[in-house]
């Protein structure tokens, strides 16, 4: 049971001095939340409040959401100040991923916040150490957060698995509907009762993917019903559902529900099999652009609509059905941190996964070991793999002695995680890394247990 001497625990509470004390959040702090994340979350200093954030601060904070609770915002509140206003913050999300067919929960940090007069202190390393412990407590074994060019590594994590990745149609470019023609397929709002659908199109393309997102009945109906009994502010995403000619779904897509640029995003868009996708992409291009058009926009200064942005990860057959005639504009993906603060337990965890490839390998039934040297000392300085008749035998923390430490390989500090999630070949990151090496038996051995692969990994804001 946790007690209040564990970061983990509601009533934890931490004197930082000066006033400021660390501590977990309740409902009663929401508009504080909102205030502060209103206004760091801005471009420019003379600007308004940001309008979308305390909205989406309410939506976590009201106790209904599927990944947080009122309680799971880390903060520090200033209490020399009248009113205790919350001056740093990060919540802490929970979702569920899969490794090919092997799921695992995640922690995901969020929405991570500082009072400008309070930055440099330390305050969000106090936080994260407090969200860690949380998240380590109920048993997760990666956390994973979205944000800032290398702000996250300062508190152990990389970038090693895909985030977004885009292709551009220009409104302009779209084929019109010929003169006598009915449109053969149409969009509508998605209700409960499509669920199964939605499910559906969702997991269709998810085996191509190394990582990706679980999306439980609970993610879905939160999303298409809620909003309707609280505030129109709640609703962030419109599911629709792609119907043929006779009203039959057939597919299913999510679109953004207001414009903040002059693109509208659409994401998850696939049909079920046995449908032809070439056949109902310019019914949906010409669905999506009279939907885009009459979409409010977040600011009234934004660019008038003018293109539809296609998030559908790094790879997917509407980019190639597109082609850069109708596309002509694309996006790599970004990348996800990820943070594994006990590597050997997540590679015990996805060793079925590490087990079946190398069965279906050239090195099927490989008996050895692989010693990496992480370049750090002391207990966690390297990683050991060992393997019986094609079983992970042991996989534990490596303290590398200092004299004939016989390493298989190296890897600077965290560079690892992305060979663990295939988001780089060994290749590339020795032209990237010249302290990355490894042996030649061994590298074929990596290379088999860790293929490089796309993944698609959905917030589930």
């Amino acid at each position: 049971m946790l007690t209040s001497a564990s970061p983990a625990a509601a009533d934890y509470r931490r004197d930082l001095g000066d006033g400021l004390v660390l501590r977990w959040s309740t409902a009663a702090d929401t508009e504080h939340l909102a205030e502060l994340t209103s206004l760091v979350f801005r471009d420019k200093a003379d600007d308004p409040p940001n309008d979308y954030l305390p909205h989406e601060i309410r939506r976590l904070m009201r106790g209904d959401h599927p990944v947080m609770g009122p309680g799971d915002y880390g903060l520090v509140e200033d209490t020399r100040k009248e009113g205790n206003p919350v001056v740093a913050c990060v919540c802490l999300q929970r979702l569920t991923w899969q490794y090919e067919d092997i799921p695992f929960r995640i922690g995901r940090p969020e929405i991570v916040a500082t009072d400008p007069a309070y930055r440099n202190r330390g305050l969000i390393r106090k936080i994260f150490e407090m969200v860690h412990a949380r998240s380590e407590a109920e048993g997760h074994l990666v956390q994973a957060i979205t944000g800032i060019p290398y702000f996250y590594r300062q508190f152990g994590y990389e970038f090693a698995l895909d985030l977004g990745g885009r292709r551009v149609v220009f409104n302009q470019l779209i084929p019109k509907l010929k003169d006598g023609e009915s449109e053969p397929y149409t969009l509508r709002e998605a209700t409960v009762e499509d669920i199964p659908l939605l499910q559906r199109c969702y997991n269709r393309r998810q085996p191509d993917n190394l990582v990706w997102t679980e999306a439980p009945d609970y993610y879905w109906r939160y999303h298409i019903e809620n909003w309707k009994t609280s505030s129109e502010h709640d609703k962030t995403v419109s599911f629709q559902v792609i119907l043929d000619a006779n009203g039959t779904p057939v597919g299913a897509l999510h679109a953004a529900v207001k414009r903040r640029s002059r693109e509208l995003g659409v994401w998850n868009f696939d049909v079920v099999p046995g449908i032809n996708l070439q056949a109902v992409l310019p019914s949906v291009l010409r669905a999506l652009l009279a939907y885009g058009s009459q979409l409010p926009t977040s600011k009234p200064d934004i660019e008038p609509f003018s293109a539809i942005a296609f998030r559908l990860g790094r790879q997917h057959p509407v980019y190639e059905l597109l082609g850069s005639g109708l596309a002509p504009y694309q996006d790599p993906p970004y990348s996800w941190y990820v943070r594994v603060p006990n590597l050997p337990a997540f590679l015990t965890h996805i060793a079925p996964v590490l087990e079946k490839r190398l069965a279906g390998s050239d090195i099927a039934g490989y008996s050895g070991e692989i010693k990496l040297d992480f370049y750090r000392g002391g207990p966690h300085g390297g990683l050991r793999m060992a393997f019986e008749n094609g079983k992970l035998h042991t996989v534990e923390h490596w303290n590398v002695p200092t004299y004939e430490g016989n390493a298989s390989g190296g890897f600077p500090p965290l560079v690892f995680l992305q060979v663990v999630f295939g988001h780089r070949t060994l290749d590339e990151l020795r032209r990237a890394f010249p302290d990355v090496w490894v042996d030649r038996e061994p590298e074929f051995v990596l290379k088999t247990l860790f293929p490089v692969r796309p993944s698609n990994v959905q917030p589930l804001d």
